[in-house]
């Protein structure tokens, strides 16, 4: 039988809806939050993103089902066990650990960007532009991360060289939202500094986890490495913490100025194109973001 659409119109038609979805769920969300029902917000953000999960799991992945699972099962069953055994089939994809790993990983990315965002937008309930810049900034984040899992998907989880810059740029602006909303949840809700570091390190993981899982870099020589730069943003964050005031934007710039020379330096290492030339370049790159920071930083209004 002919498939309704094809496989490429397939793939615009659930990016598009998962993209309008988070569209949509952001607004309710930044609406809520202007009315200040913060405990609908928070509600809201969590069914919106269960919408999320259930799309990506179950409707992103018609790719990897087994086809003419109904008709296969109605050779040997009927009725209700019929349907439950068609059912199985249609979704054994999901209890393949092959493919478990690969989903979890490209769930982190999408789920940083929605968090981060929706944090972001209740710490500023009544600050429209912020909220509007979230919105439509993060949606755009969300379509390259979905489409980027799409392909994925539709190639059998092949590594692809496809959209790669693009989705660099996408992982970058979600490190900066990441830390901007760890920061602000900190300061906003006078959390300590272990709460910060542990944040910050988990976050950072998480990040150079799964983009060196997409690029097939994993070993455990990396895996250390991996740490090793999760407790550097870690004592990043201290820093950040041991004198910065309530302006969090700036704070997250700062600690994405220094995440991204790290992640540079590892990724040219792996790639065996690290030089002396590359390394002055990350470090000047850092140190001219990091220096114009502190310059137009107004350190008086810190909150004690």
């Amino acid at each position: 039988m002919r498939p309704l659409i094809g496989e490429q119109h397939q793939k615009y038609l659930s990016a598009s809806i998962a993209t309008f979805g988070a569209l949509l769920g952001f607004e309710a969300v930044s609406y809520i939050t202007g009315i200040y029902q913060l405990k609908i917000a928070v509600l809201l953000s969590f069914y919106v993103y269960a919408f999320h999960i259930f799309w990506l799991t179950f409707i992103f992945d018609l790719h990897l089902k087994k086809r003419g699972v109904l008709a296969e099962a109605s050779v040997n069953f009927k009725g209700a066990k019929m349907v439950w055994e068609a059912f199985k089939e249609r979704f054994s994809h999901i209890r393949r650990w092959e493919y478990l790993r690969h989903y979890q990983n490209y769930l982190v990315l999408p789920g940083l960007i929605y968090w981060s965002t929706v944090v972001l937008i209740l710490l500023n309930p009544f600050n429209i532009t912020i909220k509007q810049f979230m919105v439509v900034s993060s949606t755009i984040a969300l379509a390259v991360a979905y489409w980027f899992m799409k392909e994925q998907i539709s190639r059998r989880m092949e590594v692809l060289h496809h959209w790669i810059r693009l989705l660099s740029v996408v992982k970058l602006f979600t490190a900066f939202l990441i830390y901007s909303a760890i920061v602000g949840v900190t300061i906003h809700f006078g959390y300590d500094a272990f709460f910060l570091f542990t944040a910050a390190s988990s976050v950072t993981f998480l990040l150079i986890y799964q983009a060196l899982f997409q690029h097939n870099l994993l070993n455990f020589s990396i895996f250390i490495w991996i740490v090793i730069i999760a407790l550097a943003m870690g004592l990043v964050s201290l820093w950040v913490y041991s004198f910065w005031n309530y302006e969090y934007f700036t704070a997250g710039l700062v600690m994405l100025a220094v995440y991204n020379m790290f992640w540079g330096l590892l990724h040219n290492h792996l790639d065996k194109t690290l030089s002396r030339v590359v390394v002055f370049e990350y470090l000047a790159m850092m140190a001219l973001l990091i220096t114009i920071l502190l310059a137009t930083h107004n350190f008086n209004q810190r909150v004690i």
